[in-house]
């Protein structure tokens, strides 16, 4: 009879199966596993950039293998492409917390002063998505993963976007896909802004571009 593996048992061979005196561990679940990776690619990625970010290390620093790794993510892009969208779905979350109960007026300035509060204070993670788009316009294989992350960050955005608009009663006239896509361009090209020359391209700067771009998409009753 034909064993047929699972992923979640392709992973557990990758696991360490005891502490080093000995002592058995308790086997994580898939989604503890797939968390601690993530997070010790956050640290990897931020410390060497994308290019030269290896698994073998985001395994170690997770407590795994690197089978453990391609157990859970098809390559080295894929995992980034996961952790870039989970870590902007986390920024739009933190926006729309923010905003939540504003009025329109007020929520672009709130809008705008979140979203430069996070780009001027990780200027590390700024960068990586930076390399991270250059590297796919140049490479199909991570144009793929990027493409897909993008492009479902975009619609979520948007998704967004047009439920705060109709919470307003503005929803008629607010165009919850162009301001995504805006927004998104917005932020990608301030983050070069800001890197380059952080000293024109200050937190209020940044603060002022983006809460000019929401004014003039939320339109008053």
């Amino acid at each position: 009879m034909d064993i047929v593996e699972t992923e979640s048992s392709a992973t557990a061979r990758h696991l360490p199966r005891a502490t080093p005196h000995g002592e058995p561990l308790a086997r994580p679940t898939r989604n503890e596993v797939r968390r601690r990776l993530l997070d010790a690619a956050a640290d990897e990625f931020a410390e060497r950039g994308f290019a030269a970010a290896k698994l073998t290390e985001i395994a170690r620093r997770a407590g795994f293998t690197k089978g453990a790794v391609y157990s859970n993510f098809a390559s080295k892009q894929d995992l980034f492409a996961e952790l870039f969208a989970e870590r902007s779905l986390e920024l739009a979350g933190r926006v729309l917390a923010e905003i939540a109960d504003l009025d329109v007026a007020s929520a672009a300035g709130r809008g705008g002063e979140t979203i430069s509060t996070w780009l001027v204070g990780e200027p590390g993670w700024a960068l990586l998505v930076l390399e991270f788009g250059v590297q796919a316009a140049r490479e199909p294989a991570i144009a793929e993963a990027y493409l897909r992350e993008r492009r479902s960050l975009r619609r979520e955005l948007q998704d967004l976007i047009a439920g705060r608009a109709d919470a307003w009663g503005i929803a008629d006239r607010v165009d919850a896909r162009t301001l995504a896509i805006t927004v998104m361009a917005l932020v990608s090209g301030l983050m070069l802004e800001h890197a380059v020359d952080p000293e024109q391209v200050d937190q209020q700067a940044v603060q002022s571009a983006v809460a000019g771009v929401f004014a003039g998409a939320f339109p008053r009753r």
